[in-house]
């Protein structure tokens, strides 16, 4: 058995990490295991990075005796959040090394060297290089690295990934300050899409929608590449809290009522208790009927910033008919029961497809992006990204 490579995301619930590897294209996952965490991100940003690294350090190594699991966890591949995401496209141009003119592995490192060094035309953090293709001096292109490809000189057309600088620092650093190194950074948009790309029924140009607890993301990806993200504060945790407040109940018992009601549209003679809670004047009772209300009240929130994501995207693309480009769910929060008749009922999309993951042990799918981090790293194993020794971030507000 290959030895597994490690993803991890620090995500607004839960620290994620997926061990697995890739074999005839296809991600096999040894391990999973989802830590919960209590809500230490806002936007992406990191809100108590101290119970991030004991957690991690804590979990590390990963032992399941159950499953005859024990995994030192030393490197791994980390997903970032893509908010402040900005992509653009650059080429490069460099003569090869060899005496043989034969292109090497040092020949591409070298030309990510190159472009990693230029001045970056957004004011973010280089994150990753991702190639479109490489051009040899016979003007025969390729998908990938053509070494061992004779030429003098090669080009490379690129798609470059950046963040705030922030964002990365913080994520980095709690890895960083848990004694494991970063070998790669991949935004999770582009992870999805590597994976997306292996399932031959799924559409190659789409709009990605990831619901999380804490917010949502929309992506446009066309030929499997991904162009954009807008970002917006919403998730499930605002349907949580919004029973909180009208019920006046706690959230681990909202959170309860949420999962095991969602939204119930079906045509009932009797309008049920949900939940009761206790006022000054008494108990009081909470009806099926209320609890709609205020999810109905929620999602509709959703769909506003939904139209204005696909607006934005559209508008920015030359899209005339977006309603046409399938729509692709992922996500915790596009769990909620009643969620997708939602979705049905009000979205403009002819072509909803709600994503399932197709890897045996990790069908959660809150666990996308790790599955594509694995492709990631296998599909472009020369961009590496090395970890500085300490990173230094300010979480001055």
């Amino acid at each position: 058995m290959k030895d597994p490579i490690t993803a991890l995301e620090i995500s607004h619930k839960y620290l994620k990490i997926v061990f697995g590897y890739i074999k005839d294209n296809q991600v096999i996952v040894n391990y999973v295991k989802k830590i919960p965490l209590a809500h230490p991100l806002e936007n992406g940003v990191i809100k108590d990075h101290a119970s991030i690294v004991k957690e991690l350090s804590k979990n590390n190594p990963v032992i399941d005796n159950d499953y005859h699991f024990n995994r030192l966890i030393d490197n791994a591949v980390l997903i970032l959040p893509p908010y402040g995401l900005e992509i653009y496209e650059t080429q490069q141009f460099t003569s090869v090394i060899s005496p043989e003119k034969i292109v090497g592995e040092i020949d591409i490192r070298n030309i990510y060297s190159i472009i990693r060094n230029k001045k970056l035309p957004v004011d973010n953090e280089l994150i990753d290089i991702i190639p479109d293709s490489f051009c040899l001096d016979n003007g025969n292109r390729y998908a990938q690295a053509p070494i061992g490809k004779e030429s003098s000189a090669i080009t490379v057309h690129v798609k470059v990934h950046t963040l705030p600088r922030r964002i990365n620092d913080e994520h980095t650093s709690c890895l960083v300050d848990s004694n494991i190194k970063v070998r790669r950074r991949v935004v999770a948009p582009f992870a999805v899409s590597e994976l997306i790309s292996t399932y031959s029924d799924m559409p190659s140009t789409y709009f990605l929608l990831d619901i999380g607890a804490g917010s949502m993301t929309l992506s446009l990806i066309d030929n499997h590449q991904l162009f954009a993200t807008r970002s917006f504060s919403w998730g499930g945790d605002n349907i949580t809290n919004s029973i909180v407040s009208s019920f006046n109940i706690s959230e681990k018992e909202a959170e309860s009522i949420k999962c095991l009601y969602g939204l119930d549209k079906r045509e009932m003679r009797f309008d049920y208790v949900v939940a009761k809670s206790m006022s000054p004047a008494g108990e009081l009772s909470y009806t099926i009927k209320q609890l709609n209300e205020i999810i109905e009240k929620e999602l509709q929130t959703f769909k506003n910033m939904l139209d204005v994501g696909i607006e934005q995207l559209s508008n920015a693309y030359n899209i005339d008919e977006p309603s046409s480009i399938p729509l692709v769910i992922i996500g915790g929060g596009s769990k909620l029961k009643g969620f997708k008749q939602f979705l049905y009922n009000n979205i403009r999309s002819t072509n909803l497809r709600f994503l399932k993951n197709r890897s045996i042990g990790a069908r959660d799918s809150s666990l996308t992006a790790l599955l594509g981090a694995l492709l990631v790293e296998n599909r472009y194993p020369v961009n590496k990204v090395e970890t500085p020794a300490h990173v230094t971030v300010s979480r001055d507000e």
